[in-house]
Parts: C-alpha cells; structure tokens; sequence
C-alpha cells in the first residue's frame, strides 16, 4: 500500500478543503494510506470527517505551521514541529512514499533539502509542472524554488527535466530557454551563458531560445527559466485562463439566441475546461531533491486538492530514482 504525508497548514482556504479532498481519495482509493499533518485545532475535524477510513488514515498533531515570510534559518531551527517538517520528515524515515504540501514554496524547499538531500550533481531543486498545450504537454521548470538562477543552475534544470521526461518514456526530449527574444545575444547573461553550454554539451536535446508566445505551442518537451519568470509565466496563464472563462460565460448569458444553445454548448465548454482548468493542474514537483515532494497552490479549493493528491500519487507510482541518478550522470560533465 503506498502511504502519503499530507502537510494540510498553511493554505488560504484553511485545511477543510484538504479533508474533503482526501476523503474522496480515500473512497476511491483502498490500497492508498494518508498522514495527515495538522494543528491541534484541526485534529477533531479532521477525525471525524476521515475516521472511518483506519487504519489507512491517520492525523498527526503538529505544533504549528510555517508563515509564508519566516527566515529560512528561523524555518530550519525552529519550526521542527511544524506540520511542514514533520511530513517532510516522514518521507525520510520512510514511513511515507511521497509528501503534498500546500505551504510556503521556499520553506519546502529548504526543509526538503535539509531533510531528504540531492540527486548526485544537481544544487538546486526546480519546481516543474506539466502544463498543456496545442500539442504534448510541456513540463516547464523552475516555478518558483529559485527565484534568482545562475547559469549552472538553469543548465541543471534543463537536465532535471530532460532526464524526468526519459525516465517517464519520452526518448529524446526537446528542451529550451524561456527568454525575450530568439536571437542568440538576447537575455541576461545567465541564460547566454547556460545557452552556450547547452548548445555544446546537449546538442541533441537543445532546441534554442522560446519566447512566451511559444509556451503553448505544443513544440516542446521541456521549457526552462528562473523560478521568477516561471512563477509570473505560470500565474499570469491562469488568470488569464479564468478571465476568458468568465468572459465566455458571460457572453453566453448576454444574448437570448445563445442561450438557447447553451445545452449544446455546455458539454464542449467541458470538455476545454478539463484540458485548461488551473485546479486541473494544481500540483508542483519539486525535481531534483532525493524523495517526492508535491507543491499545491497556496489557493488550493477541494478540486485543487484532489487533482494534487492524484498527481503525487502519478509520481510516487512511476518514480524511478535509479532512472534520475543514472539520466544525470550522463551530463555529469555539463554540470560539474
């Protein structure tokens, strides 16, 4: 049975919405275990809404949680009882296969680099998600773990990601630089710089420089930056996402004849919102550290919180650390 530690704190929607979501993994789910990591103000909820699942659920009580602005010396000396730590620390001594976390991005970080360690050769970890496109999906990476990245950052990163994609089947995975312009002289020097690297030690795999009109274009395997442009990137798609559904419900409910048409329309509207819908996509691994560690948004509602738990559940399942370790060792010397 594969059991998961769940850090439910830290959310902006309070941990309730984590209750109903593994409540409904649990129905589903029967060969699938649940810690749960909460305040003490949230144990009896969490009781008495997930009870009937034990053995295979259990709360686990923790002292507090990590704010979003703690210091990261103040996370790693003095929140060990939090519920961040203590899930992280369960992936550790093995009582749980994979972590979900909905807190603070850098506070996972560093815990999950305190706690569980890095793949041989790789630095920094990267937050990488699948995202869709008018073609295959494209895991984009960094997210957010490292706001400000060198140039032997963004080439680990593209190396993460091309290995994450082998170990997941795709041969030869195609990688490039998100950047403002195609021209080889555009970019910081740090994205120059990792782009000369790459065009010489992954000639196979490197594609070049993409701008953020090709994010969804569907030519891609992986597309790599800094955690900054990543974040912005990714959040500005899915407000944009939720303001052209907004837009179209409300063109619909504008005009008598559509209305009309609405019943036809309904099953199609679905179908598009199942393919772009952000709560689709709601989680965030965190490539690179030695264990599976998911990242939820912060925003994170029920639906949000399934789809997250699914897909820890995906990498927990398919995660081949020899895979990784042996995929990177083959670019050792791009990254030395």
């Amino acid at each position: 049975m594969l059991t998961i530690a769940v850090d439910a704190m830290g959310g902006d929607l309070g941990p309730r919405a984590a209750f109903r979501a593994i409540e409904k993994l649990l129905r589903k789910q029967k060969d699938v275990g649940i810690h749960l990591f909460v305040e003490p103000d949230w144990r009896d909820e969490a009781e008495q809404t997930l009870q009937r699942f034990a053995p295979r659920f259990r709360v686990v009580v923790c002292g507090q949680s990590i704010a979003a602005d703690e210091k990261p010396m103040v996370v790693l000396r003095h929140r060990e009882d939090s519920s961040m730590f203590q899930a992280i620390d369960a992936c550790r001594r093995g009582e749980c296969q994979g972590v979900l976390s909905v807190g603070s991005t850098g506070a996972l970080m560093i815990l999950s680099r305190h706690l569980l360690g890095v793949l041989p050769g790789i630095d920094r970890p990267a937050l990488a998600t699948r995202i869709p496109t008018r073609g295959r999906p494209l895991l984009m990476l960094d997210l957010g773990a490292t706001l400000s990245a060198t140039t032997c950052n963004l080439v680990q990163f593209a190396v993460l990601g091309v290995a994450w994609c082998r170990s997941m089947g795709t041969e030869v995975p195609s990688v490039g630089l998100l950047n403002v312009g195609h021209e080889s002289g555009k970019g910081t020097d740090e994205i120059r710089g990792a782009h000369q690297v790459l065009g010489k030690c992954m000639p196979e795999n490197y594609a070049g420089f993409f701008e953020g009109d090709d994010l969804y274009r569907g030519e891609l395997d992986v597309m790599v930056c800094d955690g900054f442009t990543g974040n912005v990137a990714l959040k500005t798609s899915e407000g944009l996402t939720e303001w052209l559904t907004w837009m179209l419900r409300e063109e619909l409910r504008s005009h008598w004849g559509l209305r009309l048409l609405l019943p036809f329309w309904r099953r199609m509207f679905r179908r598009v919102h199942r393919q772009i819908a952000p709560s689709r996509h709601g989680g965030a691994l965190l490539l690179g550290v030695d264990g599976v560690v998911v990242k939820t948004h912060g925003k994170s509602d029920v639906s949000t919180y399934e789809y997250a738990l699914q897909y820890l559940l995906r990498q927990v399942q398919n995660h081949d650390r020899s895979s990784l370790i042996e995929q990177i060792s083959h670019a050792q010397g791009v990254i030395a």
